[in-house]
């Protein structure tokens, strides 16, 4: 009986054993397929967001220099990639509003509707929101090539002594977030109150610091940097037909026939370019001036013959004029160039930049900046092909115009996008954001990073995603 007693409770043991293990093994089982359901969803709403990249490639690659990429709900809003069951797969396109601060504009931004961190000069960077005299110096320190600190900057002898020393490039900026590596420029600095990135003024931004992040509870997002500065800000140096411009300074007078221009406007140019074509001492003694740097430079312009040209039947002392006045400004910007370089960079765009980029530009002028914001809301498709809009319209006098339009484009190279990919009923997302470029035959994606980590940016409408709207 003894033994028999001992198997019985040597049986319940091992069965108890048993059952311990397959418990553990059942639960690892449902572990294992969570965690696979889990990442196969991740992979899923990865895949979706990265579908609404493609679709923003696809729209400015056919469109770079309209606005069917700026607010395009019908393409870039809730849009179905794919139905696998279980769930339904879709992505949205979204982007600060600066005329509807909030809500979202479902489209892209364009990089040169920022100021450009590395090509921007002193004033210009002084003029910024919020950008100190030590942040200037700091900055300009950090992206010069020489040793030499600035007043109030800090070359690499100040980096080499902190308390996690690291060396500083002294050359261009890779994206402006490294910012954060110049010294005083913070978090709040860079990224403003929009902590998320998500381009609204959520609650914990405006509650006067009370959580994070830092904010002043005054019920306007402040975007930082993030907002006014890019990187790689480039344009192309064609006409509107998609064919390079004529450089002015260098074309024979058959190319600046072939461009439109008229008689009077081509003596113009060929005369100036025989006089500043005199050694430096002629020049200054006549007081010649350099050549144009700009087309712009044509608008309204006049100039005193210094010497005889026969063949334009002028004497020395005869005064000309450009021709080149509000009706002729335009087709003179599209066609013309005084360079060879195919694309232009550091220039801002007129027709995308918010006010205060703009007011940077004219050195704090926020009043004609707010106004050109205000104008151009009203342009057709053709005014908006070139800056002269500016000047025919009356919303800066011609002297105002030749100072501001070597700093314009109407163009942009690269585009701005963040994607969210998510999925209805399972709740899945990620969040993605690019950068891309179109100065070649074919768009491409020069910048990518995953920033679903910063949270879910704003809940889509599910009731109406069930429902299969």
């Amino acid at each position: 009986m003894k033994n028999r007693g001992a198997i019985l409770v040597v049986v319940m043991v091992l069965t108890a054993l048993s059952s311990v293990v397959a418990a553990s093994l059942l639960f690892r089982m449902h572990a294992e397929v969570a965690a696979s359901g889990a990442a196969v969803g991740g992979e899923q709403a990865y895949s979706a967001a990265y579908s609404g990249i493609r679709r923003a490639m696809s729209i400015v690659a056919n469109d770079p220099y309209h606005t069917d990429w700026y607010d395009n709900p019908s393409l870039l809003h809730n849009q179905l990639v794919a139905d696998d069951g279980v769930c339904r797969w879709y992505f949205t396109i979204y982007a600060h509003n600066p005329s509807d601060p909030g809500n979202l504009r479902f489209g892209l931004t364009d990089q040169a509707a920022h100021i450009d961190v590395n090509a921007a000069d002193e004033d210009i960077l002084a003029a910024i929101p919020n950008m100190t005299a030590e942040l200037v110096d700091a900055l300009l320190d950090y992206r010069d090539s020489d040793d030499t600190p600035r007043p109030q900057g800090a070359e690499q002898d100040y980096y080499g002594q902190l308390a996690y020393p690291y060396l500083i490039p002294n050359g261009p900026l890779g994206t402006v977030e490294e910012l954060l590596m110049v010294r005083g420029f913070t978090g709040p600095v860079v990224y403003g109150e929009d902590a998320n990135l998500n381009g609204l003024l959520d609650p914990n931004e405006d509650d006067g610091g009370q959580t994070f992040p830092p904010d002043d509870g005054d019920g306007v997002l402040d975007r930082g940097m993030l907002g006014v500065l890019a990187v790689d800000v480039s344009a192309p140096n064609i006409d509107s037909d998609g064919n390079p411009r004529v450089n002015m300074l260098t074309a024979e007078r058959e190319e600046l026939e072939y461009a439109g221009l008229s008689d009077q406007t081509i003596d113009y140019i060929m005369v100036i370019r025989a006089e500043s074509s005199l050694s430096e001492a002629t020049r200054r003694r006549r007081g010649i001036g350099e050549m144009p740097s700009h087309p712009a430079e044509l608008l309204e312009a006049e100039y005193e013959v210094t010497q005889d040209h026969e063949e334009l039947d002028l004497q020395a002392g005869d005064v000309i004029y450009s021709g080149v006045g509000a009706d002729e400004l335009a087709d003179v910007l599209d066609r013309l160039t005084c360079t060879d370089e195919e694309t232009l960079t550091g220039l801002v765009n007129v027709n995308t930049a918010p006010a205060a980029v703009l007011a940077a530009l004219m050195g704090g002028d926020e009043f004609t900046a707010r106004r050109i914001v205000d104008y151009r809301a009203g342009l057709g498709d053709i005014e908006r092909l070139t800056p002269a809009w500016l000047y025919a319209q009356g919303v800066v006098d011609a002297e105002r115009f030749v100072e501001l339009a070597p700093m314009l484009t109407t163009r942009s190279n690269s585009f701005h996008v963040r994607c969210l990919g998510f999925g209805v009923p399972c709740g899945r997302f990620r969040v993605l954001e690019a950068i891309i470029d179109v100065s070649d035959t074919r768009p491409r994606i020069t910048y990518l990073r995953d920033i679903t980590r910063l949270g879910l940016p704003f809940v889509p409408d599910a009731d109406e995603l069930r429902r299969g709207g």
